[in-house]
């Protein structure tokens, strides 16, 4: 598993805090990191042999959904083995390329590849927007109730005064690392 984007006490020292719960602001980090995956739909983390099963488009191209591919193992097209550098190539972008044809149309297209950042080579703009999201919700946690019921006890948050949404600017810094829902 992924070590977390940042620290409690990085937390801490970013909210200009003396003191922080550790265990409370490694959960706000959780739930930032969490944002921040939802809204740029990719994972981040470094995954080994994660398994993919695509359906040819006719065109050259598919998608794969997960940035930067790291390593591509496999590629089976309707159970027929394919040689990298022969049949297909790819790149760190995601992009898997049929070599001198096309992905037929409804083909099943399974892929075997790595894809992610290791904990050293993770940009370093996830954990200031990771920062930022978490401070936002720690400061803002409790003036963020939008609804509150009495009867078997139910309360809403409000995201947006939570702090829990991305902003405008954060979204732009993560954009380059977006992928988006046309490769799911």
């Amino acid at each position: 598993m992924a070590t977390p984007w940042a620290t409690p006490e990085e937390l801490r020292v970013h909210l200009k805090l003396a003191v922080i719960d550790e265990e409370q602001a490694a959960e706000k980090i959780a739930a930032a990191e969490e944002t921040i995956r939802g809204a740029i739909w990719q994972r981040v983390d470094a995954v080994a042999a994660d398994e993919l099963f695509l359906v040819g488009n006719g065109r050259t191209v598919v998608n794969l959904p997960e940035m930067p591919v790291t390593a591509v193992t496999t590629v089976h097209q309707d159970g027929t083995l394919l040689v990298e550098g022969t049949d297909y190539r790819y790149n760190r972008y995601g992009i898997l390329t049929r070599l001198g044809a096309c992905w037929p149309l409804d083909a099943d297209v399974a892929v075997v590849y790595d894809h992610g950042y290791a904990d050293a080579d993770r940009p370093d703009v996830f954990k200031t927007v990771c920062l930022q999201v978490a401070g936002r919700a720690w400061v803002r946690a409790s003036a963020g109730v939008a609804a509150e019921s009495l009867g078997d006890r139910s309360v809403t948050y409000d995201k947006d005064r939570t702090g829990e949404n991305l902003s405008s600017f954060e979204e732009r810094l993560l954009e380059r690392y977006a992928r988006g829902p046309e490769s799911r």
